[in-house]
């Protein structure tokens, strides 16, 4: 069920989703997803009801599922999607290139055994380390979507999504790194 802008209302997503989960001054985390781009929306019902590719989309956190926020041109659109109806998650990290140059922070560090997640930010070139885009495939009973975003994002993107319990629906792999000239 697509949500409009005119329906989208509390009374309405509360019977389906649950209450918004609400943020615990003690342990603050995060309750909803950052920015993606949805690269293809499939439905799988007989309704005509479909969204538009490369709309701005982020999903929350409800007490019995997630809701998807689209927006393309100051339109707003919501997908409430029950636990219930999730057959899938995946998450897919971009591929790395990592090519730090001799003595340069980055290979220094890399040598030290910094985690190259905290090594990518001290690179003199750009060439020195890149990664692509991340993806995100989402597959429900009525609806299969493929979203992208940027790849520096994924580790606290991962955590949002292993923050929801959802167990083996949940499911994240990296495609293999490619380029590599650094060597421990």
């Amino acid at each position: 069920m697509i949500l409009t802008e005119k329906n989208i209302k509390e009374n309405t997503i509360k019977p389906l989703i649950g209450k918004p989960i609400e943020i615990d001054a003690k342990k603050p985390k995060a309750i909803g997803s950052a920015s993606y781009f949805l690269k293809s929306f499939t439905n799988k019902s007989n309704q005509t009801d479909t969204l538009k590719v490369d709309s701005k989309c982020n999903f929350e956190k409800y007490s019995d599922g997630l809701l998807l926020r689209v927006n393309l041109s100051n339109r707003l659109f919501a997908i409430p999607i029950p636990k219930t109806e999730l057959n899938g998650i995946e998450l897919i990290r971009g591929q790395e290139n990592i090519q730090p140059f001799f003595l340069s922070p980055m290979w220094i560090l890399l040598k030290l055994g910094v985690s190259k997640l905290y090594a990518r930010y001290f690179r003199f070139r750009l060439s020195e380390y890149s990664i692509d885009q991340m993806e995100l495939k989402l597959d429900t009973k009525q609806h299969a979507m493929e979203f992208i975003a940027n790849g520096y994002i994924f580790e606290r993107q991962k955590s949002f999504f292993e923050s929801l319990h959802y167990g083996e629906k949940l499911v994240t792999r990296e495609k293999p790194v490619a380029n590599n000239t650094y060597s421990k």
